[in-house]
């Protein structure tokens, strides 16, 4: 479990959730079980919605730049916006996500993403 008070999540360099905050946890309605069960990313239950009035789901090419994916495949700091689906509304959440080393591994090893509910 993750011991931050911060809403932040963890991802292995697979895209695997490895810990997260339990505000985060709460904030984008998480399982319970997440860091146990170490689902990808983008398949721990959240339902991704691009930002168009239809709402859609995001197609594979617009997942790939959610900063906590692009983090990794960039290896440089991301910030973008998130949009969920929550139990029949619509959130959005703003992301910096950070991409982690460990020397003198070259290739970033995770990546660290802060969650922000916006307009709250």
């Amino acid at each position: 479990m993750c011991a931050s008070t911060d809403p932040c999540l963890l991802l292995a360099a697979d895209t695997r959730i490895v810990a997260v905050a339990e505000a985060a946890k709460e904030m984008l309605r998480l399982p319970v079980d997440v860091e146990t069960a170490r689902p990808r990313f983008l398949n721990a239950g959240l339902s991704f919605l691009d930002f168009t009035a239809d709402a859609n789901p995001l197609g594979e090419a617009e997942l790939a730049r959610l900063a906590p994916i692009q983090a990794l495949q960039t290896d440089a700091l991301e910030h973008g916006l998130m949009r969920l689906e929550q139990g029949g509304s619509h959130r959005t959440f703003d992301v910096i996500a950070s991409p982690l080393h460990s020397p003198p591994q070259l290739d970033a090893i995770g990546s660290l993403a802060f969650v922000t509910a916006v307009g709250l």
